[in-house]
Order: structure tokens, then sequence, then C-alpha cells
């Protein structure tokens, strides 16, 4: 079922829920950077889990897809604001029964966002049961900067944006986004987080590093299981069936669902 949920700034996101079968787990799907609730994964996903009776949402992120807004307004706060509205409009049975709790399945910068909410909302307005990072895009800003260089650094912060180009598409970068990334320390993410997690990722992503995900692993305070992929790229879109069997076994077995 489509449906749009309304943001700050009169702007609004497009996304599509499949309601959960009576006692059901509910899983909300979040997006990479340049991405949409189209893609490979999500719509694999969406189809797998609805044939068990899961439910399902996705939405596009405000600067992606359907939804309005701007990509140059990226910002971490601003990824955060759009799923609070998402769970808010979910806790509200808008679309379908309102989900006792939800699993978190983040992709890329989606899953650094589902960390991030998952630490700063775990309870409000609907539960997190867990959360499944895949590729999850840690230090993302950070990482960034070291690849412009300090040269490059000035310049992105004299010109108020900056120019990348990833595999997939080029985008513009505004510097609020790193001046925005500054509230969200990667320690903290690593010393607070608390819902059991999953985390997904292959040993050949040239994007994302396989290191990050294995310090998180190591070092979260969270309940956390590493699964690595071999010969796993980025997109891991050649491992779908091993990644839903994974998500599902997570969801059943270890999950907090009240």
């Amino acid at each position: 079922m489509r449906t749009t949920v309304q943001v700050g700034d009169g702007e609004s996101l497009v996304g599509d829920v499949t309601p959960a079968a009576p006692g059901a787990p509910m899983a909300l799907y979040l997006h990479g950077l340049g991405s949409h609730r189209h893609g490979e994964k999500a719509t694999f996903l969406a189809a797998e889990f609805a044939a068990r009776g899961f439910g399902f949402a996705r939405f596009d992120f405000r600067g992606h897809g359907e939804s309005s807004g701007a990509f140059e307004r990226l910002s971490l706060s601003r990824l955060l604001e759009d799923v609070a509205a998402i769970t808010m409009h979910l806790a509200a049975g808008a679309g379908a029964p309102p989900p006792r709790a939800l699993l978190l399945i983040g992709a890329s910068l989606g899953g650094l966002v589902a960390a991030w909410h998952a630490l700063l909302q775990p309870i409000a307005p609907v539960p997190i049961a867990g959360q499944v990072l895949i590729a999850p895009a840690f230090r993302l800003l950070e990482r960034y900067l070291e690849q412009v260089g300090p040269k490059g650094r000035q310049r992105w912060e004299r010109d108020g944006s900056c120019r990348f180009t990833g595999p997939w598409f080029t985008f513009e970068l505004g510097w609020a986004a790193v001046l925005d990334a500054r509230r969200y320390p990667h320690a903290r993410l690593l010393a607070e987080s608390r819902v059991p997690t999953l985390l997904f990722h292959g040993d050949a992503d040239a994007t994302s590093p396989l290191a990050e995900s294995r310090r998180f692993a190591a070092e979260c305070a969270a309940p956390t299981r590493l699964d690595v992929v071999a010969g796993g790229d980025h997109r891991l879109t050649a491992h779908k069936e091993r990644l839903r069997d994974a998500i599902v076994r997570f969801a059943e077995r270890d999950c907090r669902w009240p």
C-alpha cells in the first residue's frame, strides 16, 4: 500500500507499507545514499517478508526517489527526522495496524541512520526489537574528509559544497552535513548502542570498509553478530537469499519483541 508522510518544511516522504499478519513482526527498510525504496534488495525483501506474513515498510528519504526535498540538504539529523516521522506514521496506524515493535533494516547510509535511530529512540514511538545493518556506512563523513585531504576540506568549507563521484552516481554534498555529523560521534554509537544487532558485510566491499563493521562487532555494547560474506561487494545483491535467511533467523531468535 502506497502512503505519504508529511515532514518539516512542507515536504513529504513517499513509501509502501505491507501490513503484518496478526502477531507477526514488522520491518522498516532504510535505503542507502542515492538509492530509493524500489532498490533490488528492498524489493526482494519486501516480497519475501510478505510471503511469510511479516509486515514490511520502505520509504524514500527526502531528496531521493519520489519523496520531496533537495538532496544537497542531506544530513544525518535530517535523515533521522525522516525516520522519526515514519515511525510516528506507522504507530498511528496509517496504512496498516500499528506494529508492536520494529525490526530496522538499513543498507549502507541507511544502516548508519538505523543505528543512530535505535540509540536515540529505542522505545518511542515504536520500540526497536533489533537492527540489521547491511554494509553500514560508519564514519561516512570522516572518510569523505580523509578522501579530499586538507586542501579539499578547505575548498569544501569555503564553497559550501563538494562534488563526489561514486561508483553509481555523482552528487553534491553540503558542508552543513560535516558540521551536523559532529553531533554524532562514532565512539558514542559504540558505547551506548543496546538493541540486538546483526551486521552483514562483504569482504570485497570497496565502498564501506569491512574493518569498520569488525570494529563495531568487537566494541559495541549491544549484543552484536557479524556475518561476513566471502566475495560480497557493497550492494550484496548477489547474496539476497542468504541475507533473507539470516534476517528471518535473527528476527525469530534474537530480536526482543514485546
